[in-house]
């Protein structure tokens, strides 16, 4: 009988689609631009500082989108999709010979 109980009151539900980290970052400026990269890609992220508390941060997002968002980051191992960079206002772009 008390088996069968804590059985029961141990499941727990899952999420049909959980957070799932993607990619950790050393600083905030680097994690926005990852954050921003992802999202201009229609890609919903979740930027939450490393649990560690060393000043990372950690890129999370939904179990389904992890594969294109890896892809996005540069970190899945195949091309990198290339995402064209805001430069500040009065910067020029370099002309390479």
């Amino acid at each position: 009988m008390f088996g069968r109980l804590r059985s029961v009151l141990g499941r727990r539900q899952r999420e049909d689609d959980p957070l799932v980290k993607v990619a950790g970052v050393p600083n905030r400026r680097d994690a926005e631009t990852c954050l921003e990269a992802l999202e201009a890609q229609g890609i919903k992220a979740v930027l939450r500082e490393d649990s560690h508390g060393l000043g990372a941060h950690e890129l999370w997002v939904r179990a389904s989108r992890e594969p294109q968002a890896r892809l996005v980051m540069g970190l899945s191992g195949r091309s990198v999709i290339r995402l064209e960079r805001r430069r500040p206002e009065g910067e020029e772009r370099e002309e390479k010979e």
